[in-house]
């Protein structure tokens, strides 16, 4: 089995990012009927639940904040020394990453670019340069909203000073801990909501918050079958009771080899 991926969702991963990007801050929406033939068409069915982070509710464009440091390059500019940053994310680092000036790095700004590349090679990241600044300044963001993450100097040949400009915010929508051997599972946090109407459960589909359910080729949605067992995402029962809350405890989406 396999979920159903949007035009909007395939164009998104074929163009500007990974899967764990363009479902950061997605909603689960459970419907009952049959699935729609493909995740680019209108919904069907009841919608019988909203599954979001702990049952929160979730506003039209509702976005996590990313965090930001700021970095500061300085020290003698001198072929062979290095500039070293630690990196602590998802569970794993305190990591070292470090940088060895050449020859052809003559100025802080151009230090400050190769580091910036360094840096935007780790999948959590992304890094730009201020090429105005000969001061050897960059900015470093989480590439996932709401994910937190901890870069931090290391002493060395060069000095770094790094500076936290912006804390990372979860709000209530829903993200996907990191990839690993194919596979994207749900983050350790609780997935749930309470039950707005009863049916039985037939599909599911995984929204942005500003999705509107109609029939689209730009929305990014992935589409999967409910069911007890052999579906896109098992319940150990299908039967949805209005005012109860819906926990789904396990979930996790791959990309198959071949």
């Amino acid at each position: 089995m396999a979920e159903r991926l949007s035009s909007g969702l395939r164009d998104f991963l074929l163009g500007e990012g990974s899967m764990r990007k363009a479902l950061e801050d997605c909603v689960m929406k459970i419907y009952s009927g049959a699935a729609p033939a493909s995740a680019n068409d209108a919904v069907t069915g009841v919608l019988l639940v909203n599954v979001t982070k702990a049952s929160g509710t979730v506003s039209a464009g509702e976005r996590s904040t990313p965090r930001a440091y700021e970095v500061i390059i300085s020290g003698t500019i001198t072929t062979g020394n290095t500039v070293s940053l630690n990196l602590t994310v998802d569970g794993t680092g305190p990591t070292a990453y470090t940088y060895t000036i050449l020859a052809a790095d003559s100025t802080r700004i151009l230090i400050a670019a190769k580091v910036a590349r360094m840096l935007n090679d780790i999948p959590q990241l992304s890094a730009i340069p201020d090429i105005d600044d000969a001061t050897g300044l960059l900015f470093v963001q989480g590439r996932i909203d709401g994910l937190d993450f901890t870069l931090a100097d290391v002493p060395g040949t060069c000095t770094t000073t790094v500076t936290a400009k912006q804390a990372a915010v979860r709000q209530d929508a829903m993200y996907f801990a990191a990839p690993s051997a194919g596979a994207m599972s749900k983050a350790s946090e609780t997935w749930s909501g309470l039950v707005a109407t009863s049916g039985v459960a037939g599909y599911f589909r995984f929204v942005t918050s500003s999705d509107d359910g109609t029939l689209s080729t730009t929305q990014v949605r992935a589409q999967g079958a409910v069911s007890t067992s052999g579906a896109e995402l098992n319940l150990s029962n299908t039967s949805l009771v209005a005012a109860t809350t819906l926990t789904i405890d396990t979930y996790s989406i791959s990309l198959p080899a071949e």
